[in-house]
């Protein structure tokens, strides 16, 4: 005998949150990695230590979840990563940009560009740093 119709929308309904919760969770884990990658890490001690960053945006400055769906902006390869992260303060929000490379898989991570882009002024970004060692960050 077949199931009913209700039983079939009941487990249709269980797998439809099932799917969703799963995706949500996959997106979080991938986010916490971005998170503790070195260069995410000290871009943002930079960030949060850079005294115009602070005056624009507002203390505390608080970094959001990362689009890790748009992998043309949001990336880690072998030598290069860059990355654009919704940012806001107690002022206002913004995005701070970054692009971080090695020369090597063995080698260090540089960050080569730090940049904050404020969502009232999206034409005019804030150089924030260049060429800084990440070791020597954290």
């Amino acid at each position: 005998m077949f199931p009913s119709n209700m039983a079939l929308v009941k487990l249709a309904s269980v797998g439809g949150i099932l799917t969703v919760t799963m995706g949500l969770a996959y997106r979080w884990q991938v986010n916490k990695r971005v998170c503790e990658f070195e260069p995410y890490r000290a871009t943002f001690k930079i960030v949060r230590a850079h005294k115009g960053a602070v005056e624009l945006l507002g203390e505390p400055i608080k970094d959001k979840l990362v689009d890790i769906g748009n992998t043309e902006k949001n990336y880690t390869k072998d030598l290069a990563a860059q990355y654009e992260v919704p940012v806001s303060g107690t002022k206002q929000r913004g995005t701070v940009y970054f692009w971080a490379d090695r020369e090597g898989i063995d080698k260090p991570w540089k960050i080569s560009r730090i940049e904050l882009g404020l969502k009232d002024e999206p034409e005019r970004r804030l150089l924030i740093s260049g060429g800084v060692d990440v070791k020597n960050v954290l």
